[in-house]
């Protein structure tokens, strides 16, 4: 789970540069301000309610996809007292732009090893699957929704904010290209396989709504 735990600790960068969260995190940012519990604590929560709800359209979760929100939330909260504050407004953006960049990084690697997606982009293939249409567009509404219920929730909003969720997509795009082999699709199997592929396809078409996080 290389990816996953590269991905967390971008997240935590992110956390650190106080200058807001992607979409995603603002959610998870406000679930834990609002319960009173840790920011890791809500990365599982909201993880697993992602898979609950990929489970209700009817696409079951893989070893990974069951693995991540755990290994996700523990391993932040392991690691976010050991990260020290970001100092000065331009390093900060500098720090939200690098951790962005490798973040994306880390989601390719997990589409690459094929053990099962994230919660988050099953509900998207799910909602792909009933509503059709572009999956960009649906990524869009998802990223919209969960940003404006963080918001209410009193996650961090800001500068960081727009950085991630512009720059994810085509961080996505371009490492997908990167370490694409000829043969990838090819050799997709199974469950996990398949839908490993759908992402990557769908990815590669999505513009800036690319995934955000693993979690």
């Amino acid at each position: 789970m290389a990816g996953s735990t590269l991905s967390t600790l971008c997240y935590a960068v992110t956390i650190k540069a106080s200058l807001g969260l992607g979409p995603l995190f603002v959610l998870q940012d406000g679930f834990a301000r609002s319960t009173g519990i840790s920011i890791g604590a809500a990365v599982t929560a909201t993880g697993f309610m992602f898979v609950a709800l990929t489970t209700a359209l009817r696409s079951w979760p893989a070893p990974g996809t069951l693995v991540v929100p755990v290994l996700g939330g523990v391993t932040l909260n392991a690691v976010l007292p050991h990260i020290p504050p970001v100092p000065g407004w331009p390093l900060r953006l500098l720090s939200v732009f690098g951790a962005t960049w490798l973040m994306a990084l880390a989601g390719v690697l997990m589409i690459r090893a094929r053990v099962g997606i994230s919660g988050y982009d099953g509900v998207m293939l799910g909602l792909h699957r009933i509503l059709g249409g572009r999956m960009a567009l649906i990524r869009l509404g998802m990223e919209g929704t969960v940003l404006a219920v963080g918001w209410i929730l009193g996650g961090a909003v800001g500068v960081g904010t727009v950085v991630t969720g512009g720059l994810i997509g085509p961080g996505i795009q371009f490492w997908i290209r990167v370490t694409r082999t000829p043969t990838l699709r090819d050799r997709a199997g199974g469950d996990a396989t398949a839908v490993g592929a759908d992402v990557e396809a769908g990815l590669e078409g999505a513009g800036p709504a690319g995934l955000e996080g693993a979690y």
